[in-house]
């Protein structure tokens, strides 16, 4: 089974749930840094937060993802080690908005919520044709997948755990979103959000086109 992301409509900016764009909620008990780039030293860009259930190792939680976009392709924004992307994992409880800074490419131009379905299909890529055959809807429709085994579009960049150097877990896999105009830049692939079963706060995103 396969546990497919769908497109839907935004949800309210405050709600601890999946959604892309819009600001991250952040901790309200403890100071919060809005990330930079390490190559351009800039602002990133919130992309989005994915909503993490509990499990024996971990609370629940969101992953929230950032990623540089001040000048695309030129920081290394593809890779997880490089400092041009950021996830980074927030615990449910008293959480509040992030105020971006009044400069840079922080927030994204639009809001979109998901919601989930299970398809019973061999992995993420016949999931998504199927579900497309099933419904009559578009593939942008399908914005991703929870868990499970990635679709890679080149080699296996499957990272190890920095803390105990694990195999770290699919979180989700991404889609540039439903809308081409407004969509995340993937450069026209897909993301990929790894955190390890053990070591909640050690997360890495990275993306293949």
């Amino acid at each position: 089974m396969v546990t497919l992301l769908l497109n839907a409509p935004a949800p309210a900016e405050h709600a601890v749930q999946t959604r892309f764009g819009g600001r991250p909620l952040v901790p309200a008990d403890a100071p919060f840094t809005w990330p930079c780039c390490a190559a351009c030293e800039q602002p990133m860009q919130f992309q989005g937060q994915i909503g993490v259930e509990a499990t024996a190792e971990h609370p629940a939680g969101l992953l929230l993802v950032f990623m540089c976009q001040n000048d695309p392709g030129c920081c290394d924004e593809w890779d997880p080690n490089e400092g041009g992307t950021l996830a980074v994992f927030v615990s449910t409880g008293a959480l509040t908005l992030a105020e971006p800074p009044a400069e840079g490419l922080t927030l994204r131009e639009t809001t979109n919520g998901a919601r989930t379905e299970t398809q019973d299909a061999e992995d993420y890529e016949a999931a998504r044709r199927q579900w497309c055959e099933r419904t009559g809807q578009p593939g942008r429709q399908v914005i991703g997948q929870l868990h499970g085994a990635p679709s890679w579009l080149q080699a296996d960049e499957t990272p190890g755990c920095p803390a105990c150097g694990a195999p770290m877990h699919l979180a989700a896999q991404l889609e540039e979103g439903p809308d081409a105009r407004t969509a995340m830049n993937f450069g026209g692939g897909c993301a990929y959000l790894f955190q390890c079963a053990s070591h909640a706060g050690q997360v890495k995103f990275l993306w293949q086109c």
